[in-house]
């Protein structure tokens, strides 16, 4: 489609929008997405932890916003889909790990010792150690870890590229996961460069926290590392005390609206149009999350505006201008906002477990993110957008030609596309099969997980011509025949297309 300059484009972007779905971009305003943003993100919400008053408070009004917009509700509980949880703390280490090599013992402090995973307290009294000279998974095969100690060093992941540590840390994670459920004792990773804190608070689905899981510590220790490097084959043997966890049951939401489809086959299918609702919370939550000191401030708040403000009042705003269709798109629509984005896309991850539509009849999600900044780090974005995994889906080619018609340049950031793909919470729809990617202004901006990212510094003019944007890409991926699809052509596709075969199997 020809577009032209000046005046001329203007007169050609109305022409080539039916006027239903223009009344629909026209509903989007400034003035809306900044009243709902100036609440979400205010002080009053104390920085939306997942679990916090203020998150619950968020739900609520998201929800009330889905109610009014006359959305269908899409949880167990009217709007909210409920997801019972385990907040748990590892306690600090009070006793000290014994390695015994013959006559050799290597005694590790306590103070040395991080717990990284633990169900309930375990006591292990010379163990037999198996050592290996890295973190992987295929290492495993084939080896009898049954009531053993596997030791093993911790990659220095800080000395690797970006890529490079994505890369690796995928490799720790199988390797970690493969563990967790195999008959060994307890994981030891050994690393040598001190500095390491006493890890994070970790909010778990409950079924995770009733099955049985293998400790797993974090140790610094040269004279241990010195151990592993010499990787003994005799009879080494491990002794620990390992303490119970602090686990405090929570309930948290997901809160998920629904527009019913009009065609009487593809009703029954639908697409995803998503965000997360939570932030980092306040300098007493916010932990390594956080990327500001707030030295020298009086701000204790992390409001989250751009992250992920943004993109939940942009779910709010279009579900609310896409219900005032008289005649609904042919597919079903999902307005739905994630929590626990900030503590490992734990909302997506449950949703995925527990859709509201079966997965093999979800053809596509939109992700939002960051989309309400234009002062990113690499330039101004003014009516730009771009997509994470901009080639692994033709999902991409919907906001292509919406772009066009209204105005938005939608374009490949060849940097960010890839490394940003398993970033967000469409990374875990993508991993149940579903073609799914995230939308942003700016990959990265001033404020990020900092005290300074405010609705002040929101741009809601371009937010509001962005948003029309995704409106229209929504409606066309609902009111299309064909589902999106994979790229067969990427490699990098493969493990996403393999769980959509496995899906449509079941």
């Amino acid at each position: 489609m020809l577009r032209f300059f000046g005046i001329a484009i203007a007169v050609s972007l109305g022409a080539a929008i039916p006027a239903n779905e223009k009344a629909v971009l026209d509903h989007i305003t400034a003035a809306d997405l900044k009243g709902n943003l100036s609440f979400l993100a205010s002080d009053t919400l104390q920085g939306r932890y997942t679990p916090s008053p203020g998150l619950e408070v968020a739900a609520e009004f998201i929800a009330s916003r889905f109610r009014e917009a006359g959305l269908e509700p899409g949880g167990d509980q009217e709007y909210f889909q409920m997801a019972p949880m385990v907040d748990r703390r590892m306690p600090r280490f009070e006793s000290v790990l014994t390695v015994e090599n013959g006559p050799e013992t290597v005694t590790v402090p306590a103070g040395a010792i991080t717990i990284t995973a633990a169900n309930q307290a375990v006591k292990i009294e010379g163990a037999p150690a198996v050592f290996l000279d890295g973190k992987s998974a295929a290492q495993l095969k084939g080896l009898d870890l049954n009531g053993k100690a596997v030791i093993a060093p911790q990659p220095d992941l800080d000395s690797l590229s970006s890529a490079e540590r994505r890369a690796a840390y995928r490799k720790v994670r199988a390797f970690d996961a493969a563990i967790a459920e195999s008959n060994a004792a307890i994981e030891i990773s050994v690393a040598r460069h001190p500095g390491r804190r006493l890890a994070g608070p970790r909010l778990l689905p409950l079924e995770e926290t009733q099955e049985h899981r293998v400790p797993a510590l974090n140790i610094e220790s040269e004279s241990l590392a010195r151990l592993v490097d010499r990787a003994p084959k005799g009879n080494v043997r491990v002794s620990v005390e390992v303490p119970a966890p602090d686990d405090q049951k929570v309930v948290v939401k997901n809160v998920i609206g629904i527009l019913r489809g009009s065609d009487p086959v593809l009703k029954s299918t639908c697409v995803l149009l998503t965000a997360h609702y939570d932030h980092i919370g306040t300098t007493d939550t916010a932990g390594r999350m956080a990327m500001s000191s707030p030295k020298n401030s009086s701000d204790h708040i992390y409001n989250g505006a751009n992250d992920d403000g943004s993109g939940t009042v942009s779910v709010i705003e279009i579900a609310r201008a896409i219900a005032t269709l008289k005649l609904h798109p042919k597919r079903s629509i999902v307005f739905m906002t994630f929590f626990g984005e900030e503590r490992g896309e734990l909302g997506s991850q449950f949703y995925g477990r527990h859709p509201v539509f079966p997965i093999d009849k979800t053809v596509a999600d939109l992700n939002l993110e960051q989309v309400g900044r234009t002062d990113s780090t690499e330039g101004k974005e003014l009516s730009n957008a771009s997509l994470t995994g901009y080639d692994y889906s033709d999902l991409t080619k919907f906001f292509e030609e919406a772009g066009r018609e209204t105005g938005i340049k939608v374009y490949k950031d060849s940097e960010a596309s890839d490394a940003y793909f398993t970033r967000s919470d469409n990374a875990a729809l993508a991993e149940q099969g579903v073609p799914a990617h995230t939308l942003t202004t700016a990959f990265d901006y001033p404020d990020y997980h900092g005290l300074g990212d405010e609705w002040q510094k929101i741009d809601y003019e371009n937010m509001a011509k962005v948003d029309g944007m995704v409106a229209l890409a929504l409606l066309d991926v609902a009111n299309s025949a064909k589902a999106p699809e994979w790229n067969a052509e990427n490699p990098k596709t493969a493990p996403f297309r393999k769980a959509q075969e496995k899906s449509r199997q079941r």
